[in-house]
């Protein structure tokens, strides 16, 4: 790589020591001020005495490189329209070409805090960028009034001229600075953006005035959320790209009006109450799905789409077919082109594709598996026609245990895409099986994470939980479930619209093993809370049924 030259020209110390160069003009310096080049027969000279021949080996004391730059003169940029105080103002030097007098180059300082320049960045022109020197810091402080309650951020230093300029023109002079690297795709703030916050969040009001691009706007939007919480923050559309190029294209009007028109940044879902329709408050709110059972129906209106309605129970009392009774009944069989996915992560896609299937024609699933005679051909084709054909139930090859996050993934994707009403999870514990974390961080963790689809989406969300063991309690014989029973029960139970056990005898041997009692744990929409409905599994339909008890 070619070492570049300045337009200057200073003393060559070999030619002073050997006498000559009376006029200090030998040495032509290079751009990063390390040494030149003399032009009276030494070549190239190092400051440091020292030649070497890779430039990254050079040695030079800071100092030296800024001072070359110090006799830089200070003058307008006519190719730019800035004039010539705006830039004694900021600092601002400018390298003359000696071919033709043309500015090749302009020179923007910045200080540290006692004022002293620390370092300059070049851009050669057109848009060739160098540094010299250490740049910290926001371009355009120095020349900030103490103590002013406004402030303006752009992104680049010609925007600072530039806004300078437009400020003047109308007797404005507003604080205004930008960020030292400029904006990222990814709108991430830089360590030098970050620690100017406290001084750019005392002015009280800030204005954004990023690039009207991708990153621009994307480091607008960090930068608000950064401020907002200290200061008012407004973030302003520009007319141009930049505003630099405003001030190009004489668009002063517009640029202020960006600056009036900026509305105040709100960090999301932050609203007043003015922003309420009020029209949507005299909405009725709708029921959910009508369920089957009444007096669950009547507790908690039905089941409702946005809403997390856990179920619960001791293993085999049957919360896998309860929850295929809700996904069946009032949403497949009763509602025309709704949709569902089922993720059951111990029992295979084709199983749970059967027991659709034996409900929709009231055999076990069981026995249709092991004997798929057991319905016509044609009751059989028309079913998978019905809950299959139109891609109305869909499924998830997968068994076993599977991380919160692949999960999270797969629920957005069944969501988004499919367009699902309602996802089963059967079971929770699956998803926490063969983790070595801590098994309640994990549950958490999945119901934030399943919380957020129902929020983001609007879909409806029916994980299947076991019961821990708790000392005392048999709930294999149908002792009474209670919310702090739930396996990892803070987050079920913080996070769940809904939470719904079943209880049941399973030894019973008075012929009451068969019923199945809902208890409802958590009802955030009604309120109502307490046992329900009771049913019954009926071995020659593999059905729940109401069973009209005397305390019914």
């Amino acid at each position: 790589m070619p070492l570049l030259m300045t337009s200057l020209r200073m003393p060559c110390p070999k030619c002073r020591e050997e006498g000559r160069d009376s006029k200090g003009d030998h040495l032509k310096p290079w751009d990063d001020g390390r040494g030149g080049w003399c032009f009276h027969g030494h070549g190239s000279v190092f400051f440091d005495g020292e030649e070497r021949h890779e430039r990254k080996e050079y040695r030079v004391s800071q100092p030296v490189s800024l001072s070359l730059y110090s006799q830089y003169p200070i003058q307008g940029i006519p190719s730019r329209n800035i004039s010539q105080a705006v830039c004694e103002k900021l600092g601002v030097r400018t390298e003359v070409s000696e071919l033709d007098a043309s500015q090749a180059a302009v020179m923007y300082p910045y200080f540290d805090s006692d004022g002293t320049i620390t370092g300059y960045k070049k851009r050669t022109l057109p848009k060739q960028f160098s540094v010299v020197g250490r740049v910290r810091g926001l371009f355009g402080k120095k020349a900030c009034k103490e103590n002013a309650k406004f402030l303006i951020v752009v992104e680049g230093e010609q925007d600072v001229l530039a806004g300078r300029e437009m400020l003047a023109s109308r007797g404005k002079d507003y604080n205004i600075v930008s960020i030292p690297n400029g904006a990222s795709e990814t709108g991430s703030l830089d360590r030098e953006t970050l620690s100017e916050l406290d001084w750019i969040v005392s002015h009280g009001k800030v204005l954004l005035m990023m690039d009207n691009d991708g990153p621009g706007k994307a480091t607008a939007q960090a930068l608000a959320e950064a401020l907002a919480s200290q200061c008012e923050v407004r973030i302003a559309t520009l007319p141009r790209k930049d505003t630099a190029k405003c001030w190009e294209d004489g668009v002063v009007d517009d640029w202020f009006k960006s600056m009036l028109n900026a509305s105040i940044y709100r960090p999301e879902s932050i609203v007043r109450g003015s922003d309420v329709v009020l029209a949507d408050l005299k909405k009725a709110k709708q029921p959910g799905y009508e369920l089957p059972w009444p007096k669950l129906n009547k507790m908690t209106w039905g089941i409702r789409k946005g809403e997390i309605t856990t179920l619960t129970a001791a293993s085999g009392i049957g919360k896998s077919t309860f929850a295929m009774e809700i996904i069946y009944e009032p949403i497949l069989h009763k509602i025309q082109g709704s949709k569902v996915a089922i993720i059951a992560l111990e029992t295979s896609m084709e199983d749970v594709a059967r027991r659709l299937i034996a409900m929709d024609n009231n055999v076990p699933w069981t026995k249709l598996a092991f004997n798929p005679q057991s319905i016509s051909e044609s009751s059989y084709d028309d079913s998978y026609a019905r809950l299959f054909g139109a891609d109305r139930v869909h499924l998830f090859k997968h068994w076993g245990s599977i991380d919160s996050d692949t999960l999270r993934r797969k629920m957005l994707y069944f969501a988004k895409v499919f367009e699902v009403d309602f996802i089963v999870l059967d079971h929770v514990s699956m998803v926490v099986a063969g983790t070595d974390t801590d098994e309640r961080k994990d549950i958490d963790k999945l119901y934030e994470a399943m919380t957020q689809i129902c929020v983001e989406t609007g879909i409806g969300i029916i994980p299947i939980i076991h019961l821990k063991r708790v000392q005392g309690k048999k709930f294999n014989k149908g002792d009474e479930v209670e919310l702090t029973d739930l396996r990892g029960s803070a987050g079920a139970e913080q996070m769940s619209w809904n939470v719904w056990a079943l209880e049941r005898n399973q030894q019973a041997e008075d012929g009451t093993k068969d019923l199945v009692r809902i208890r409802v744990l958590k009802n955030r929409t009604m309120g109502f809370t307490g046992l329900a409905d009771t049913l019954r599994y009926d071995h020659t339909t593999g059905r729940l049924s109401l069973h009209q008890a005397e305390d019914y």
